[in-house]
């Protein structure tokens, strides 16, 4: 699948850069839409909730955690059955 990005302006695709297209090629056309101000509002909500989960871990958190998390790094075949 090839994409190709461009405007359309007077009626006409232009692309953001020349492509050869074979004739009587079948295209699909994709048009995207601007965003509704509400759902970019959600957005900024969302990472808002998140926030406090992200960011970057002391090496203490950073060892706190992989103590805490050894038994899944265990490969048991026996479970597997």
């Amino acid at each position: 699948m090839l994409v190709i990005t461009g405007i359309f302006e007077n009626e006409r695709f232009i692309p953001d850069k020349p492509v050869s297209i074979p004739q009587r090629k079948k295209v699909k056309v994709t048009i995207e839409e601007e965003k509704p101000d509400e759902l970019s509002v959600k957005i900024e909500e969302r990472r808002k909730m998140y926030a406090p989960f992200c960011g970057i871990w002391t090496d203490k958190e950073m060892t706190e955690f992989r103590e805490a998390v050894k038994d899944f790094n265990v490969i048991e075949p026996e479970e597997w059955e």
